[in-house]
């Protein structure tokens, strides 16, 4: 598949930009079989056969800055695949897969190189899985992928103080751009928990994205700090990735998140759009 060219012009809908996350590519069926997060290769693969037969081309974050700079025109059918956790296999599996095609993505590391495999999930029923090493994130980065930071050592920031929480912030983001020799712009919160003070972070800590899950604006441009993405499980075969990626899945999602809210909390604080910060503000 072509990836956009650089042009001088400024078109394209960035609201159209659809992004998906993924966590794991494994090539074991008992592994793929025993946890969400653990998506098969065959079934990767066919996710992007899927993305090709439809006509979408696959951009990163650093595309879009370079579109809001008029230095990039969008493609008529954007659309970002990340990659949170920074698992070896994004390597060993995801990257031949996405190359065939000529395609490319977003893989969010834990900064803390002392951690090499998923320990925070080692209360839980998840197997086991090593994390990309130096070379292999330096490799991505060279091969056009970005890197974004997923935090220093993968907490619940939410449930950190605010020091522990800056530091997880803004240290993983000197040190990832000292791996890669280049600017980090680009931030996933662990777990998807965010809360306005965790953005205001992200964003004083010189990031211009902030990727959750679950929560956030339908449309792309609403909120640059908390960006809504569409869960690959390891469940997402062709059909539902057909009605994940060519309804307005978003919408749906964001339509149950939002009443979910109102019923929790009532009344209060339900309006998230009126705290929401400017879309072109720091991107640079």
């Amino acid at each position: 598949m072509n990836q956009p060219q650089n042009q001088s012009t400024h078109n394209g809908n960035p609201n159209k930009i659809k992004i998906l996350v993924y966590h794991r590519i494994v090539d074991d069926d008992r592994i793929a079989n025993s946890h969400w997060t653990c998506l098969h290769v065959r079934e990767f693969r066919k996710h992007l056969e899927l993305i090709e037969r439809w006509g979408f081309t696959t951009i990163t974050f650093h595309d879009y800055r370079l579109f809001l700079r008029g230095e990039l025109n969008l493609p008529r059918k954007p659309v970002i695949l990340t990659f949170d956790d920074g698992f070896a296999e994004i390597s060993d599996l995801a990257f031949p897969a996405l190359q065939n095609f000529g395609m490319k993505g977003v893989v969010f590391v834990v900064a803390d190189r002392k951690i090499k495999s998923n320990i925070w999930e080692r209360d839980l029923a998840v197997p086991r899985g090593q994390l990309l090493r130096r070379d292999q994130i330096i490799e991505l980065a060279k091969e056009g992928f970005e890197i974004g930071s997923h935090s220093f050592s993968h907490p619940r920031l939410t449930e950190l103080g605010e020091d522990d929480a800056w530091r997880e912030i803004s240290h993983s983001r000197l040190i990832i751009e000292d791996l890669i020799g280049s600017p980090l712009r680009s931030f996933s919160y662990p777990y998807g928990l965010v809360n306005e003070n965790l953005k205001k972070m992200v964003r004083n800590a010189g990031y211009s994205i902030g990727c959750g899950v679950f929560s956030g604006s339908a449309l792309f441009c609403h909120d640059l700090f908390e960006l809504r993405r569409i869960t690959m499980r390891n469940t997402t075969h062709s059909l539902r990735f057909a009605l994940q990626l060519l309804t307005p899945y978003q919408r749906y999602e964001y339509l149950r998140w939002k009443t979910v809210r109102f019923l929790t909390n009532g009344h209060q604080n339900h309006n998230w759009q009126s705290r929401h910060i400017p879309v072109a503000e720091h991107l640079n």
